[in-house]
């Protein structure tokens, strides 16, 4: 018998893999097991995540549904969302990532995260009649996987009233990931298929951002993220070659990441909460990249220390406003980048079949 109200039923499995034993949800009257080994949550045997009743800290009305451990507020389901897109709506100004009159290209890939940003957007886009916002997708091309991804974003883009530009890999590069992955120059360079995956999908998104006359591309990466990637420049000694999610002058098509200060189980709450649908289908190709590694230790971590994503974060932005490096154009595309030949070129001619 399901433990979760019969309101977005398909999302309750999903909701229950990204609630942590720390972030207590409160309003109902069993307690959700926590299924372990979901975006590095670690496994604790017999661990239930504790379901109270208790009012809103803010409205001090409706029943309290959500807990956050490093505020220390107790919210409830109106309270929660309000606050949720307030703090992207904060998190835009403090960073100036828009402008009044941007062309918003919201990068949806299918997923929660980027499909509660487009709902995001297209609300704040109510708010600012000279800015226009439309979804931009892309097919890699991964057999069996994206059919459903693809669905979702068109369904998205439907009932949100957003245009939907539609681009894939076999457009832009003329080979779908599949073909690129079954390649014997693929299977000598010992890359593993995000590594490729990545980079490509990012140029292919700008490329079709621009085609549509966007001025900034926003993409779903979430605190969790950020501080992800910042770290793994640290581990690569690339800490100060670019600047992650957010907006800079420059050739570059500007990227923005308006969750920069969400956590992502927030992201996931959001989305339950307000009928965002969950992808029920896990990428086949997915690896134990070295971001895995670094996302199951922030993840632990912050669970034992709530706030030090946050703390992390600053840290970070504090030692990259000392460095940064200018951007030339990529002598192969002619895309900007902070080298000689940009990422997606190198991995190009890596994969591409020896004459």
């Amino acid at each position: 018998m399901s433990l979760l109200p019969q309101k977005n039923r398909r999302n309750q499995r999903h909701l229950v893999l990204y609630v942590s034993v720390q972030y207590h949800i409160y309003g109902y009257h069993n307690p959700i097991p926590v299924i372990p080994k979901i975006h590095g949550f670690p496994h604790k045997p017999g661990v239930q995540a504790v379901l109270q009743q208790t009012i809103c800290s803010l409205c001090r009305e409706g029943k309290a549904v959500y807990a956050r451990v490093y505020s220390g507020e107790k919210l409830c389901r109106k309270c929660f969302i309000k606050t949720f897109e307030k703090r992207v709506l904060r998190t835009i100004a403090r960073y100036r990532l828009l402008r009044r009159d941007d062309r918003i290209a919201v990068a949806v890939s299918g997923g929660k995260d980027s499909l509660s940003l487009l709902q995001v957007m297209k609300k704040i886009e109510s708010s600012f009649p000279t800015a226009q916002v439309f979804a931009v997708t892309v097919d890699e091309g991964i057999e069996g996987y994206r059919d459903e991804a693809l669905t979702l974003v068109e369904q998205a883009a439907v009932k949100l009233g957003v245009p939907l530009v539609k681009t894939s890999f076999k457009e832009v590069y003329g080979v779908s990931l599949s073909e690129m992955l079954s390649s014997t120059a693929f299977q000598r360079s010992g890359l593993a298929a995000c590594s490729i995956c990545g980079p490509l999908r990012r140029k292919a998104i700008n490329v079709a951002a621009k085609k549509a006359g966007a001025t900034v591309v926003a993409t779903a990466h979430t605190l969790d993220d950020i501080v992800q990637t910042y770290m793994l420049k640290a581990l690569r000694g690339e800490l100060g070659s670019s600047e992650v999610g957010l907006r800079s002058d420059g050739p570059a098509l500007p990227r923005v990441a308006p969750f920069r200060l969400t956590p992502e189980r927030e992201v996931v709450f959001y989305a339950y909460l307000t009928g965002v649908p969950f992808q029920s289908i896990v990428c086949p190709n997915a690896s134990n990249s070295m971001r895995s590694s670094v996302r199951k230790f922030l993840t632990e971590f912050e669970e034992k220390h709530p706030g030090s994503l946050f703390a992390a974060l600053k840290s970070f932005e504090r030692a990259h406003a000392t460095e940064g490096k200018n951007l030339q154009l990529c002598k192969v595309c002619g895309e900007p980048t902070s080298r000689e030949t940009c990422r997606v070129c190198e991995l190009l001619k890596t994969i591409q079949p020896t004459p």
